[in-house]
């Protein structure tokens, strides 16, 4: 998933509600339902919608059906959604007047309203809204995946872990915000040095952008893999399918991993990024993304 073009930086989210004040964090259920986080919220007060929570969308977004429902304002002037696919998505800019995830409530929170008609057939139910960088801004948030719990902190988990030497279970990176996406440095794909994309709405492991294709001299396995279906905000759209010798993320290595390789002209050419990590990886540890210090934190669970 990415960010909607035009409205990044409108209508900001303001501070949540925590339920005890302090380090306990609030904690909230999560089904993981084809590798994607699926959570339970209510917006102004009605639903529970079906919602997905995306590190690289931004805003959040919230499907048409469901703003009318709600009887949201939404402008007059659209942009094309940016993302998987080659169809136009048109998003317009809206603002949810509150979300709640049980005892977490945040106000006023920006939002793109789009058709999430095709997410929602392939996710196999309705799928409201994404929970995007528009919520998350100035949050902790930690996603347990073992354990499908998500957990919201007003205070670091890890002190000063930015300080601290890594270890081969407890990872930590700085990271980077550019174009509405998560950014770190130094992911090294068959020993070529990368930058990634850490991405909560893919369901995928791993994801190679043309560019990196073409630096990795894969062309060859990107014409003759097994294809793939996937669907992004602009419609379904074909992946190829192949083996990376190696991932490496400090500490952290695996080997002959299968790797989605996009095509081009399929929404994901010149990014700022060379491979996109996803749920697929990510669902072996638990996850803390300190968007108020820039610090994300692998958590490897034995």
């Amino acid at each position: 998933m990415k960010q909607f073009a035009a409205l990044i930086f409108l209508l900001l989210a303001t501070p949540a509600v925590f339920s005890q004040a302090g380090k306990v964090p609030v904690e909230i259920p999560f089904e993981f339902l084809q590798n994607q986080i699926v959570v339970q919220v209510k917006v102004g007060g009605k639903g529970p919608f079906n919602m997905l929570v995306d590190t690289n969308t931004d805003p959040s977004a919230i499907d048409v059906t469901t703003a009318r429902e709600l009887g949201l304002a939404v402008g007059d002037k659209g942009s094309p959604a940016t993302g998987g696919g080659s169809e136009v998505n048109m998003v317009y800019n809206t603002r949810l007047p509150s979300v709640e995830l049980g005892s977490f409530v945040t106000r006023e929170v920006a939002a793109a309203t789009i058709n999430l008609t095709k997410l929602s057939e392939r996710m196999g139910r309705p799928i409201q809204g994404i929970l995007g960088f528009s919520f998350l801004k100035d949050r902790i948030i930690q996603i347990d995946y073992p354990n499908s719990k998500l957990r919201f902190f007003a205070e670091s988990p890890y002190p000063r872990i930015q300080f601290s030497a890594n270890t081969v279970n407890t990872i930590a990176f700085p990271f980077k915000r550019e174009d509405g996406e998560v950014l770190i440095d130094s992911v090294y794909v068959n020993n070529e040095k990368m930058r990634a994309a850490l991405d909560t709405g893919s369901s995928g492991s791993f994801h190679l952008t043309p560019e990196a294709v073409a630096l990795l001299r894969l062309e060859d396995e990107a014409q003759s893999g097994e294809s793939t279906k996937s669907v992004g905000y602009n419609g379904e759209y074909e992946s190829k399918q192949g083996i990376l010798k190696s991932v490496r993320l400090g500490r952290i290595s695996v080997e002959s991993v299968r790797a989605d390789f996009w095509l081009p002209k399929t929404g994901h050419d010149n990014k700022k990024f060379q491979v996109n990590i996803g749920n697929g990886f990510f669902q072996d540890f638990v996850m803390t993304f300190d968007f108020k210090n820039k610090i994300v934190v692998f958590d490897r669970v034995d």
